[in-house]
């Protein structure tokens, strides 16, 4: 079962033991893209995403 944590400073942390392995796996996960961009920055995501992912 996993166990939900909330910092003072809001960052949520979600951890689940899992006794039969020998390995750490992190996820992170923001907040943000489209759905929170203003008309002036639209697309603006989806770029630095490219930047992001691509490499340049």
């Amino acid at each position: 079962m996993y166990q939900k944590t909330t910092l003072d400073n809001g960052l949520r942390i979600i951890t689940d033991t899992m006794p039969h392995t020998r390995s750490v796996a992190i996820c992170i996960f923001v907040g943000v893209g489209s759905r929170y961009e203003t008309e002036a920055q639209a697309g603006i995501s989806h770029f630095i995403e490219h930047l992001h992912f691509k490499g340049t």
